[in-house]
């Protein structure tokens, strides 16, 4: 998967696929991206798969560099938006059911955010979690790490997890799916 304008330096997406994790999207992906910023990992996913990326994004600045780039790709779908208003996410997805959710949203509150989003995936959907320690906290990176991993194993079931160094410094990855009923 090589792509010249696709670093692991600005992508998180693209620091975990280099540090080995298997979460390359499937050839019909749905996927509901949360954080897409101007959309510079949202670009390279599109090309992987045939579905639709969701981009979800808040900053009216990112926004606009998404709907430019919505307008050379046919299948990102801009979504101006608070990733914490679901049902505002569920209107704007047309029902369909997303197989892959990420999220890379450094907020206090983002264990929450990525529960209620989590109810608009398939239930053998993938969730990709984008942790940035310090950005959340001023507690040592490790004692935050080990409380949002708390927090996400009592949710959902963690496939694996792991640091983003050397190319994003206090940063985690984890892949997560649903918790069976």
């Amino acid at each position: 998967m090589k792509h010249k304008d696709w670093s692991p330096e600005n992508s998180k997406w693209k620091a975990a696929l280099d540090r080995g994790l298997d979460i390359k999207p499937k050839e019909n992906d749905n996927i509901l991206y949360l954080g897409a910023s101007s959309g510079t990992t949202v670009k390279q996913i599109s090309k992987l798969t045939r579905g639709i990326v969701f981009a979800v994004e808040n900053s009216p600045e990112m926004a606009i560099e998404l709907v430019k780039l919505a307008e050379k790709s046919k299948n990102i779908a801009p979504i101006f938006s608070d990733a914490r208003d679901i049902e505002f996410l569920k209107k704007s997805i047309f029902g369909k059911r997303m197989n892959i959710l990420f999220q890379d949203i450094p907020s206090v509150d983002q264990v929450e955010i990525l529960t209620k989003a989590s109810t608009l995936l398939d239930s053998e959907g993938k969730i990709l979690f984008s942790l940035k320690t310090q950005s959340i906290s001023q507690k040592p990176s490790k004692e935050t790490f080990e409380k949002v991993e708390k927090m996400l194993g009592e949710r959902f079931r963690i496939i694996s997890k792991i640091s983003l160094e050397p190319y994003h410094k206090k940063h985690y990855f984890f892949v997560l799916r649903k918790q069976a009923y």
